[in-house]
């Protein structure tokens, strides 16, 4: 077998750069499958380690106010192993200088900063004294957005009262590795922090000696979820508690699960494509290389080579180009996915960071790739096999050029005769010309669908703070407020509109199937905030009845007309019925909205405002903003256009290392199928290039027989490659859904534009160097040789 791998080692050199191309288009394949599958491995590992470290609780509470003595009630649940209670408070944040509202919300701790559950990672300095009420920890991303380093002072209004705050350590926490201020869409690390407090500190700032408004669980191994949280909620429920939540619907860790489902996603729709892609373009190499080396398998087989040993050869030549992809696939993904990870150790907030990406990874995309280049040289492999010595030696037949529909309408049509010889290859060859049609469209399909994401992200920040959100500010309140707050705000000036906003925690229950909600109240004259589906159109309030989200609905198995079951969450813990009377299609979160009329007949209370919304006079937005400020009952301000920078700036920062990726990927596709297809053009019609120089033909026109083959074959694949990308884009948006938000499908025409451009400049440049041969065409030598 020597002399045959000396063979495949010289085929390989003289196809290096077809065997490179495949072996691109690959590697693509394997760079996508170890980026994805490593981090998500890497951030699955080390979300696990920094929860099982630092006691991340399985399940967690809120209430109004409960004497401490609750958590013991609660830890003598049947399957609760641990539970501790804390004390959870919002405070404002005055900086020397800045006009824009800052917030925190500060738990207590133990002494040092300690405590049994959800422990604080102290990363400098140290923890708070128990008792020194001045004396915090602030989380890291707070500390790095405001400049904030060790013994710097904060003046915070915590419960009415001005406390100057000393920062004696940075650190993090596991339930709050997504932290978002209330009402916000992304997190704002500069507008808004997480501190701890020692105990008895915070328990004399907020007026809650002895008693907690917050409490976590941890379960003993196999105990039922479901269960304790049940009991916890009829313990805690007297209390004001809006609801025990599992460690799945926590919203730390939700959008984290979000993030891990998406990296999922992804390994099951690129790497097929690009397999798919490397499959056909095998099938077609490999193809080629044994139409021109018949006379060689005959003398093989004549020298007793048998049909088992000239197969496992050409086998080998496709195994040793998937092997190239292989290995410039796994260096670039294990690159990519450590810089993508390090990445969301720092968005996501883990103090340290396990980024290892494990064999079984390697073998999966290994074995994939090989899978991939196998199928593509079955075909050849066959073919090689079924010759025997005497055909094989013999010239192949030429092919038959007939008069076929292709001629007729090119002759109707007036094409040249260039366009005639172009026109006529294509026919010849449909199967390989649909090859490279399918080739390039895939690549435009995914560079598109790619885009879409971008497209889809932009049009959810339309449809939410342009449509949805009207508001300037909102007011978040302490405590919720009576009516005569609004007169308060509307008499301030620069204020032209002040609208009552609420949201009441509930259970809704269909049955056997309950989730856990809050119902928004809207008025029947609200302008400031409206509901707006998918498609962006407002929909109007049912004047009586529940209006559920598409996915609450399908939760739920609720359809308009259904009877729901409310359980009030809090409060007098009321529970009713209420009717279905329309669903919404949403793009973000699970959410029920109902009149203020009917929420006020299910609370039974004389509190309905618990935020407002303003819309303002910009000139007076400073003077309005510090005089909100110094009311008492307002906790904190949301700007609506802060809030839209920085998810505009979130898009832009992931266009830059997304769309590089991608870019990458897709161009990846079509150099490879491009240059293979330009090669194979070249070496099949060199004795006609070269004919076509002897009787005059400048290089030009000779060039544009190889050229202009490729650019209709480009351009037909055009279209294809839109349709491919908006039902790949569908797909793609479809399967990245969750529950905490769904990307449009909205694509726009620079989109395709964009991808097309792409895409043919890649071709374009890869055909270009194949042309170059063209220009440096030996006629004597071509002319000459058989083919």
């Amino acid at each position: 077998m020597r002399a045959l791998d000396t063979k495949l080692m010289r085929d390989l050199w003289r196809l290096r750069g077809q065997a490179l191309a495949i072996g691109l288009v690959i590697g693509a394949a394997m760079a996508t499958f170890v980026m994805a599958m490593g981090v998500h491995h890497s951030l699955t590992e080390t979300r696990d380690a920094y929860y099982d470290r630092y006691k991340y609780a399985d399940v967690f509470v809120s209430m109004t106010r409960a004497p401490r003595s609750i958590v013991q009630r609660v830890e003598a649940i049947d399957g609760a192993a641990i539970a501790e209670g804390r004390i959870e408070q919002f405070a404002t944040l005055e900086f020397p200088g800045r006009i824009e509202p800052v917030r925190a919300l500060i738990n207590s701790v133990g002494a040092g900063g300690h405590s049994k559950l959800n422990q604080l990672v102290v990363i400098r300095g140290r923890g708070p004294v128990v008792d020194k009420s001045d004396e915090v920890v602030i989380d890291k991303a707070f500390a790095d957005a405001n400049e904030i380093g060790l013994g710097a002072h904060i003046d915070a209004i915590i419960y009415g009262s001005r406390i100057r705050l000393k920062v004696v350590g940075i650190g993090l926490a596991p339930d709050y590795i997504w932290s978002i201020a209330p009402g916000e869409l992304v997190p704002d690390a500069r507008r808004f922090g997480i501190f701890w407090m020692g105990e008895k500190a915070l328990e004399a700032a907020s007026g809650h000696t002895g008693a907690i408004n917050a409490l976590s669980l941890k379960l003993e191994r196999g105990a039922s979820e479901r269960e304790v949280i049940r009991h916890v909620d009829a313990i805690v429920g007297p209390y004001g508690g809006t609801g025990a939540v599992g460690r799945e619907d926590h919203l730390s860790n939700a959008f984290l699960n979000s993030e891990l489902d998406q990296l999922e996603a992804m390994t099951t729709i690129i790497p097929p494509i690009f397999l798919l892609v490397s499959t056909f373009l095998v099938y077609v190499v490999l193809g080629r290389i044994i139409r021109t080396e018949r006379e060689e398998i005959g003398l093989m087989k004549a020298f007793g080579y048998g049909n088992a040993e000239i197969g496992w050869h050409y086998l080998k030549f496709a195994i040793a180009v998937a092997l190239i992809g292989i290995v410039l696939g796994s260096s670039v993904g294990w690159w990519m996915g450590r810089s993508m990870t390090e990445q969301y150790a720092e968005y996501y907030r883990f103090p340290f960071l396990y980024y290892q990406v494990s064999a079984s990874v390697f073998a999966t995309g290994a074995a994939m790739a090989f899978g991939s280049a196998g199928i593509g040289a079955i075909g050849g492999v066959r073919a090689a096999a079924a010759l025997t010595p005497a055909v094989a030696m013999s010239p192949p037949p030429p092919p038959i050029y007939r008069a076929g529909m292709s001629e007729k309408l090119g002759r109707w049509a007036g094409i040249s005769a260039v366009g005639s010889m172009i026109v006529r290859h294509i026919a010849r060859w449909p199967g390989r010309s649909a090859v490279t049609v399918s080739g390039v469209a895939l690549s435009l399909g995914l560079l598109f669908a790619t885009i879409q994401f971008i497209d889809g992200s932009r049009a959810m920040l339309d449809n939410y703070f342009f449509r949805a959100q009207r508001q300037d500010l909102s007011v978040t309140f302490i405590e919720p407020q009576n009516e005569k707050v609004l007169t308060e705000l509307a008499s301030l000036p620069g204020v032209l509109r002040v609208e009552p906003a609420r949201a009441v925690p509930v259970v809704l229950r269909n049955g056997a199937r309950s989730e856990r909600v809050g119902i928004e109240a809207a008025g029947s004259d609200d302008r400031l905030t409206v509901r707006v589906d998918a498609d962006g159109y407002e929909v109007p309030l049912p004047a009586a009845g529940l209006m559920l989200s598409r996915p609450l609905a399908t939760k739920l198995a609720l359809a308009p007309g259904d009877r729901a079951e409310v359980e009030l969450l809090g409060g007098r813990q009321t529970r009713t019925t209420l009717t279905v009377a329309s669903i919404i299609d949403e793009l973000i979160g699970t959410r029920a909205y109902a009149r203020s009329e009917a929420l006020s007949r299910l609370t039974r209370d004389g509190t309905p405002v618990g935020s407002a919304n303003l819309l303002i006079d910009p000139l007076y937005r400073d003077r309005l903003i510090i005089e909100l400020g110094e009311m008492p009952q307002v906790l904190g301000l949301t700007e609506r256009d802060a809030a839209m920078k920085l998810f505009e700036q979130i898009i832009d920062e992931n266009i830059i290392s997304m769309m590089g990726f991608y870019i990458s990927f897709a161009s990846a596709i079509a150099v490879g199928v491009v240059y293979n297809s330009a090669r194979i053009l070249f070496s099949e019609r060199a004795h006609e290039l070269a004919t076509m120089r002897v009787l005059g033909y400048h290089r030009s026109e000779v060039g544009i027989v190889l050229l202009g083959e490729l650019a209709l074959l480009v351009a037909i694949a055009v279209p294809f490659g839109c349709v491919t990308g908006f039902w790949l884009a569908q797909l793609m948006v479809s399967m990245f859904s969750s529950d905490l938000f769904r990307l449009p499908f909205a694509p726009n025409r620079s989109s395709y534009g964009f991808a097309t451009l792409v895409v043919l400049a890649s071709a374009s440049a890869t055909a270009l160097i194949v042309a170059r041969r063209v220009a440096r065409l030996d006629m004597v030598r071509v002319l000459k040789a058989r083919d």
